[in-house]
Formats: structure tokens, C-alpha cells, sequence
């Protein structure tokens, strides 16, 4: 899951940087990076752990439902819920 989530989002690129701000592998926004500890969001194992760690979040919240975590991952919570 979390390879396919990283080709997706930055197609396996450290410095890809979206048009909204998303940055990295895993392409953390700037407030989800300082909520699970990133403090470099170009540093590859910060990034994967961050997005692995809101993405676990993510599966909690939405009691293991994959395809509601990811849509949340993509969209953003407040879209899914």
C-alpha cells in the first residue's frame, strides 16, 4: 500500500512539491509533517515515516476501511468524513 500511495503521489520523486504544497515521497502537507514529528519533509525516512504514521491514523479513524483512509490521505479527512 505505502509503495503504491508513494508512486501515486510523487511517482518515487524526494523533492516532488505539489501546487498546494505537499512535499516529499509521501507529499505531507507542512501541518501534517509537524503533527507526527517531521521536521525535514525532503528527508526520505522522515517523509515515509510521517505519511506511514498518518496514513495508520487515518486507518484508525476510519476502522481499517482502505479505500476511506486513502480517499482521506489524498482529499483530506473533513472531504471523507
Amino acid at each position: 500500500l505505502i509503495h503504491s500511495m508513494i508512486e501515486v503521489e510523487s511517482q518515487w520523486q524526494p523533492y516532488a512539491v505539489s501546487e498546494k504544497g505537499a512535499v516529499g515521497l509521501m507529499q505531507l502537507m507542512a501541518a501534517t509533517a509537524a503533527t507526527f514529528g517531521v521536521t525535514n519533509r525532503f528527508d526520505v525516512d522522515q517523509n515515509i515515516r510521517g505519511g506511514v504514521a498518518y496514513l495508520a491514523r487515518l486507518l484508525a479513524r476510519f476502522d481499517g476501511d482502505i479505500r476511506l483512509a486513502a480517499a482521506a490521505y489524498y482529499a483530506g479527512e473533513g472531504r471523507v468524513q
